[in-house]
Parts: structure tokens; C-alpha cells; sequence
């Protein structure tokens, strides 16, 4: 029953990695209209989240940095606190790589929105909620729970993360952030590759 219900509990909290950055996006950009639909699509309780472009129905070029910077923040975070705890090799190379690509990413970001009023969250505010509570969750797994859960959880994220990224592909005007977007949609279609590999050899389903 507890993993049970442990299961239940991250599910919700992997839409709340996916979907709950658009409350984020909106708190921290500058002011504009509030779309009349969250931009991520249906909330924690609507089952299954679609990866498709359909969800971003009244995102703005500020509200990506805020939502990426979100995504990129959490995504570093649980990765941080999952890799010196997994047993798994497997795993700890995935988180390790998290670890590395991520911070990267918060580094190119900072750059390209350096002299714009395109800016991320500060770091101490509701950037770091979603992460909080998926660490809240692991923290009460170990070994293979932790190691499939962790794994579980990246498969939603990191594909509103490529929702995002062609997004502004499509629709941004800041050159930097276009580049940005272009640049880093391989590496995080890579990152979803190896996680969708992992559930597969493991006969899981994402959440």
C-alpha cells in the first residue's frame, strides 16, 4: 500500500514537474494577460499529460524562460539528490549526465537572457517547489523504487521541455533564445530517449 500510494503521489507530482510551471511562468514574468487556459494543459488530476503543442495556448516568449529555468531547476535538482543515492549504474550515469547538461543549460540561459527583461525566476522563490516535492517523495524510496520512480518521472518532464523548446523555435522573436531552443532540443530529446530506453528494458510505464 505505501508504494502504492507512493506511486499515486509522484504521478501528480510529474505533472506538477511538467504542468505546474506555467503558475511559475506566470508569477515571475512581466505583467501581461493570463491565458484563459493553463498553458500546460490539464492539471495534476486529468491523468496522463499530452506532450503535444496543443498545450501551449497563451505561452509568451517570457513565460518560456520562466517555464524552461523551472524545468532546467528541478530536473538539476532531483537529479543532484538521486546520484549519489541509486545503486544502479545505470542510473547514476543517467543523473550524472542530468547533473552536467543541466547545469550547462542554467549557464546558457543566464547568457541569453543577460541584458533583457526575459529573465529567470531568482533561485530562492517558486523555482525550486516542483523539485522540493518530488525529492520530498524519493526520499521515502530506496533501491530499485528510487531507481524506477526517479526514471519514471523524467519521461513527462523532459517532453513538455521539447514542447517548450519547439515553441520557441517556432514562435520566439529573441534571436539568442531561438538559438538557445535549437541548440538544446537534441540534447534533451537524448535525455528522453535514455529514460523511454530504461522503462522499456524494464518493463515500466512512465508516468
Amino acid at each position: 500500500m505505501k508504494h502504492k500510494n507512493s506511486a499515486r503521489a509522484l504521478s501528480a507530482l510529474a505533472a506538477v514537474l511538467a504542468l505546474g510551471v506555467a503558475g511559475l511562468a506566470v508569477q515571475a514574468q512581466t505583467p501581461a494577460p493570463a491565458p484563459s487556459t493553463p498553458p500546460y494543459g490539464p492539471g495534476p488530476g486529468m491523468g496522463r499529460m499530452s506532450s503535444g503543442m496543443d498545450s501551449m495556448d497563451g505561452m509568451t516568449e517570457g513565460r518560456f524562460v520562466r517555464a524552461l529555468d523551472a524545468i532546467n531547476t528541478a530536473e538539476l535538482d532531483v537529479a543532484k539528490y538521486v546520484v549519489n543515492r541509486t545503486k544502479d549504474p545505470t542510473v547514476h550515469a543517467f543523473a550524472q549526465r542530468m547533473i552536467d547538461d543541466h547545469s550547462t543549460t542554467a549557464v546558457k540561459l543566464e547568457a541569453a537572457t543577460r541584458g533583457t527583461n526575459l529573465r529567470p525566476a531568482p533561485r530562492d522563490q517558486e523555482t525550486n517547489l516542483m523539485s522540493r516535492h518530488v525529492i520530498d517523495m524519493l526520499s521515502s524510496e530506496s533501491g530499485t523504487q528510487l531507481d524506477n520512480d526517479f526514471m519514471r518521472v523524467q519521461v513527462p518532464g523532459h517532453q513538455h521541455e521539447l514542447a517548450l523548446l519547439k515553441w520557441e523555435q517556432e514562435n520566439g522573436q529573441n534571436l539568442g533564445l531561438k538559438a538557445l531552443a535549437t541548440n538544446l532540443a537534441p540534447t534533451v530529446q537524448q535525455h528522453l530517449s535514455l529514460a523511454q530506453n530504461y522503462l522499456a528494458a524494464h518493463n515500466l510505464t512512465p508516468y
